[in-house]
């Protein structure tokens, strides 16, 4: 052994040294490489055995280095770093040393062969190890396991284990846990393993107690909700490595929580919007009222009959329910009403109506037969024609765009019921100018004319329909096809927001159609704009009530209307359409009765 005097330094101290020659080093001109050494850590115990053999008995087997150019030192730890930190630590000046010239990829082989035979490398050692021999050889494995002498399954158990955080490397090392927790943690997420990893520690959990809490927590991929497709080669998979891992959380698991969660929320949100497609208004079991919600029926005590059912689904308070249960997440329960005080009054209205089909003065259940909007007795219990059943049914308040395509019909059926009656153009045409010119003309030129007409106080845009009304009743002289026209365009005045509460046309509309007696079923159209206002479920209310689904099922085949119901409502709007075989003619749905909008709740048109 060639010895080095402690007064050499720097590279000119090695001027001479041989390949592969042992020598003394002094420790100043050696460093440690992290990207040789595999070690991630080490036990604190065996380490202080080794710092006291040192000190006893010195260095007794040489460490491997190798040169290395353009560093501070002249020397890189190639296979020995435990013994080299030791001495450093026992403040000792030189080392003995076998110098050889390597590559970094012959260096990690070589620390790792070193390392191997010595046996002392934990298996999360060997894990990182085995990484950068995979870097260095392209990801040969077959590579790998031929120059490690190691099986396919082996080298692949100890990548898996690369997967393990910081924290349980350090854990094991120290050997706080065993393999068979760190091999149950490694598919995990990292800050998932750190909290577990923790709580192993914290309460001494043995491997079986952690894989059996484990089992609890972590789902079967088979239970999930959502499309599974992704999750078979995912490395969170539990499948991928119950064959290497001696311990395992049984059956195809899935232990990425976060991302199970994400998966699920993306299911409940898709569910969200096509509910919001059918129903309108959707809450999931996490933003329901409180004790704000129904489910709606036609019978029984909370029953509102069957074509009060129909007109609720016109209702903006009408909708579903996206529940978040645990194994049942993104189920749409529909049918469901949020006004409590609005379904309170249609049941007590519905009880009053079977009560009286029925000749009792109580409420009771109600006879199949029974059904509000219709104008019939029970079979079994015949009455005379004077005490007929007959009520109204409609929502509370009606969406807005359904709204829109009814005040749309009545403008239509305004402008024929103006069009057709000199006195209404007339009686049209005088109240839009006296609006129009009061605040203009001298007050003697409205003196003048009061002998032949004399306008109400307080004559307004907003209650003028009764005295238009009035007026029309009066004989009136020929008018010329000009003020015919103009007093037409009056109904056609667009609303300021669309707010049809306070529809200045529809007022007049509602007005004219009821003095024309005009009938809104001979003029409703089914068409597409009307549909669209729709949701789903409004429009399979509709053709269960004109009865198009019966005719459907009866040219298509049976069941095929539940079919077509089931799918999306573009090409349920666009069957109907298409469907000739079905005439609308003589159905006028609740929402689109005059008496729906002009708050009189009686039915004033045939």
């Amino acid at each position: 052994m060639t010895d080095l005097q402690s007064n050499s330094g720097g590279n000119a101290s090695t001027a001479g040294v041989s390949q592969g020659e042992l020598v003394r080093l002094p420790l100043a001109q050696i460093r440690r490489n992290p990207n040789i050494d595999p070690r991630k850590g080490r036990n604190t115990a065996a380490f202080a055995a080794i710092r006291a053999s040192i000190r006893e008995q010195g260095v007794l087997q040489a460490i491997v280095v190798r040169p290395i150019e353009g560093a501070d030192v002249p020397y890189e730890v190639v296979a020995g770093n435990t013994r080299f930190s030791a001495s450093e630590e026992e403040g000792l000046f030189d080392i003995p040393a076998m110098i050889r010239q390597m590559t970094d990829a012959e260096a990690r082989s070589a620390a790792a062969i070193e390392n191997l035979q010595r046996a002392d490398l934990t298996p999360i050692e060997e894990a990182w190890h085995c990484v950068r021999l995979l870097e260095d050889s392209g990801n040969d494995h077959d590579e790998v396991c031929r120059t490690l002498g190691w099986s396919r399954p082996k080298l692949d158990g100890r990548v898996l284990l690369s997967k393990c955080c910081d924290e349980v490397a350090a854990a094991l090392v120290e050997k706080q846990i065993k393999i068979g927790h760190a091999e149950l943690l490694a598919p995990m997420v990292e800050d998932e393993q750190r909290v577990i990893c923790k709580a192993i520690i914290e309460r001494q959990m043995t491997v079986q107690a952690t894989r059996e809490r484990l089992a609890q927590l972590t789902p079967l991929i088979s239970s999930a909700r959502f499309d599974t497709t992704a999750c078979t080669g995912c490395a969170h998979n539990s499948q991928g490595y119950a064959d290497l891992f001696s311990a395992s959380v049984g059956d195809a698991k899935c232990q990425n929580s976060k991302c199970w969660q994400e998966k699920t929320q993306q299911l409940i949100d898709v569910r969200m919007v096509e509910a919001q497609e059918e129903y309108g208004l959707v809450h999931t079991d996490l933003t329901l009222p409180t004790d704000g919600y129904v489910r709606l029926t036609a019978t029984g005590g909370s029953g509102v009959g069957s074509a009060q059912l129909n007109a609720c689904a016109a209702c903006p308070r009408y909708g579903a329910v996206v529940t978040t249960t645990k194994g049942r997440e993104g189920e749409v329960m529909g049918g469901y009403c949020f006004d409590k005080v609005c379904h309170s009054e249609k049941t007590s209205a519905y009880q009053e109506i079977v009560a009286a089909a029925n000749g009792n003065s109580q409420p009771q259940e109600a006879p199949a037969a029974i059904d509000i909007g219709t104008e019939q007795s029970p079979a079994s219990n015949p009455k005379p024609a004077s005490s007929k059943v007959k009520a109204t049914a409609k929502p509370q308040d009606i969406k807005r765009s359904i709204k829109k395509v009814a005040f749309s019909m009545y403008a239509k059926m305004g402008q024929q019921a103006i069009q057709s009656s000199r006195s209404l153009v007339l009686a049209v045409s005088i109240v839009s100018l006296y609006l129009d010119l009061r605040s203009d003309v001298p007050s003697e030129e409205w003196t003048r004319l009061e002998p032949v007409i004399k306008f109400p106080t307080g004559l307004s845009s907003y209650n003028r329909a009764e005295f238009e009304v009035e007026l029309a009743r009066r004989p009136v002289g020929d008018l010329d096809d000009i003020l015919n026209h103009l007093a037409a365009l009056t109904v056609l005045r667009r609303d300021s927001n669309d707010a049809f509460a306070k529809s200045l046309s529809g007022a007049q509309s509602l007005a004219f159609i009821e003095l024309a007696g005009m009938d809104a079923t001979e003029h409703f159209s089914m068409n597409e704009e009307y549909l669209k206002a729709l949701t789903k479920s409004g429009i399979v209310a509709d053709c269960k009530a004109s009865g198009f689904d019966v005719k459907y099922d009866e040219v298509k085949g049976d069941k095929e209307f539940a079919k077509l119901a089931a799918g999306k409502v573009d090409d349920l709007i666009k069957a109907i359409l298409a469907f000739t075989d079905f005439t609308w003619k003589g159905y006028l749905p609740e929402t689109m009765k005059p008496c729906a909008h002009d708050g009189s709740g009686t039915p004033k048109v045939a």
